[in-house]
């Protein structure tokens, strides 16, 4: 959706300003961001504001879509889930847990690269003891391996990408209530979809890639066919400009819909050779592919599941204290658990301070920031 231009009146809290388009001051937005309340509206007014430009499409209070908006979605994605009915593990508790999975994915990922590199059958058993070790640590608390993922730093990075969207997909999957089997298939495609990659090389286009993929996926005789059918399809455009070409809207799968949504995203957040753009930037580069390249419902549904603020990313508080965002809060978006952990304008570590922001009404998000501004790394301070 394109940028709308509204008075200060018809600005309500919860929109996302990207910038001043009319005023009769001197009022520079550094960041754009959301209105966290009236109050910012009024001093906006007061300073002379009369316009602002906003984003609809990341508005903390957009309601979810209706159906017809939706191109082609299953009717299982149709309905948000209830939080109440699934039993959240605390973070603290669920780290170790989380850290001990995310270890054993990175080896056994690797060891799966390896295979594929001396030209070896890909192990199923490998793949499939993987998928169900991300299932079961999302379904305890999602956000504990989306902060490790963020934060962690890898020298290989077809590696970290495969690893980034299986962690994604498992919590995107969880969020849309899929049964554990469709789960943990759609895990596996995540982990796959790059194999051809891996003997082609990391600079091999997404497109270019997809047959050398499906060579390698070919021999794995119980491999479920939905997998290969979603490696194949995690190109594919809702206008048939992707790839396979030609295949549109209804014909491709929601499987192949979902590995291109996290595909993409992790492409925008992780780029290879390029510096990442930040939360806010990657989630609306994202919607601006719908909904002609993705699924408009199911990319919503994705932002929605990651968080406007997502776990791992590290956001500047009105105070100036610097946090690392932990978990999401699905009631309130811009209200995440952080943890603060140093001070910019002072420049000097604080100690560490898990905060509620729903429950700490004088601290709130500006925006969000590169710590490597800093000297810093996110991963020093979970």
């Amino acid at each position: 959706m394109a940028l709308q231009e509204v008075t200060l009146q018809q600005l309500q809290p919860g929109d996302f300003v990207v910038r001043v388009s009319q005023q009769t001051g001197d009022v520079l937005i550094k960041e754009a961001g959301l209105v966290r309340s009236q109050k910012t509206i009024e001093l906006l007014r007061k300073k002379g504001v009369l316009r602002v430009l906003i984003d609809p499409d990341l508005a903390a209070h957009k309601p979810p879509p209706s159906n017809d908006d939706a191109t082609g979605t299953d009717s299982q994605t149709t309905e948000a889930p209830d939080e109440s009915e699934f039993t959240r593990v605390d973070f603290s508790t669920e780290l170790p847990k989380a850290e001990k999975t995310w270890q054993q994915l990175k080896q056994k990922q690797s060891r799966l690269f390896d295979s594929c590199r001396r030209q070896q059958p890909i192990d199923l058993e490998l793949v499939q003891e993987v998928s169900c070790g991300l299932a079961d640590s999302v379904s305890r608390n999602q956000d504990v391996l989306l902060c490790l993922s963020r934060i962690a730093q890898s020298s290989d990075d077809l590696l970290q990408h495969a690893i980034n969207c299986a962690v994604y997909m498992a919590a995107f999957g969880q969020q849309l209530q899929l049964s554990k089997g469709q789960l943990q298939d759609l895990i596996m495609a995540a982990l796959l979809h790059d194999m051809g990659k891996v003997t082609l090389g990391a600079a091999t286009s997404d497109i270019d890639a997809i047959p050398a993929s499906l060579k390698l996926l070919a021999p794995m005789n119980r491999l479920p066919a939905e997998v290969s059918l979603w490696v194949a399809q995690h190109c594919a455009y809702l206008d048939g400009s992707g790839s396979p070409k030609g295949l549109k809207g209804h014909q491709i799968s929601q499987g192949g819909r979902m590995l291109a949504i996290v595909n993409q995203y992790d492409n925008l957040s992780h780029p290879i050779g390029k510096k990442p753009l930040n939360p806010q930037l990657a989630s609306k580069k994202l919607l601006e592919k719908t909904p002609d390249q993705l699924d408009s419902e199911l990319t919503q549904r994705f932002i929605r599941c990651i968080g406007i603020y997502p776990p791992g990313s590290v956001v500047k508080l009105h105070s100036g204290k610097l946090a690392l965002v932990l978990e999401n809060n699905p009631k309130k978006p811009t209200q995440p658990k952080v943890k603060v952990f140093y001070h910019s304008q002072h420049q000097h570590h604080l100690p560490a301070k898990v905060l509620d922001l729903a429950k700490h009404q004088e601290e709130y998000i500006d925006y969000c920031i590169d710590l490597e501004q800093y000297g810093l790394q996110a991963s020093n301070y979970l």
